[in-house]
């Protein structure tokens, strides 16, 4: 259920510049829909912008892309159990949302060339959800492999402690 105009308001009002939207090309109405679930669904946790410092939970504004380093660091972003079990039954639709946390809130932080979610790979992928790992370390461990695999990544993407 959408929470309405007032959410909506705050969601329009997260700037989008079209250099952050690289790889994710989308109508206008799934865009709108996309941020409009995000702030429904994410958006009390990681801030309307993506920005929840200092907060118990990871920042996304600018950070969020870098995950598109490696395979494991995209299929995490599925994976995380929140984003797994969302009650967004469409895999499009959570794909919708993802991508707009990656090209839009994460910004030039998405790596050039990396690509956009699609409903196919949000359907698989959502199957798996990390339950026995603790995200702490798994977090952790893929920052690690993130930066040593993609030198630009910045030390920031590894500051969250939970």
């Amino acid at each position: 259920m959408r929470q309405g105009a007032a959410w909506f308001a705050l969601a329009a009002a997260v700037p989008l510049s079209a250099a952050a939207l690289p790889s994710w090309e989308a109508p206008p109405a799934v865009q709108a829909a996309a941020r409009s679930d995000y702030i429904e669904h994410c958006g009390g946790c990681h801030g309307v912008a993506g920005s929840s410092a200092p907060a118990r939970v990871p920042e996304l504004r600018g950070r969020v892309g870098w995950f598109l380093c490696t395979t494991e660091g995209r299929d995490y972003l599925i994976r995380l159990p929140n984003v797994a079990h969302a009650p967004i039954d469409d895999p499009e639709a959570l794909a919708a949302l993802v991508n707009y946390v990656v090209f839009r809130l994460g910004g030039e932080s998405a790596p050039a060339g990396a690509r956009a979610f699609d409903g196919a790979e949000v359907a698989v992928l959502r199957r798996s959800p990390i339950v026995r790992a603790s995200l702490l370390r798994e977090r952790a461990r893929l920052v690690a492999d993130i930066r040593r695999r993609c030198p630009a990544a910045p030390a920031s993407l590894a500051d969250y402690s939970g």
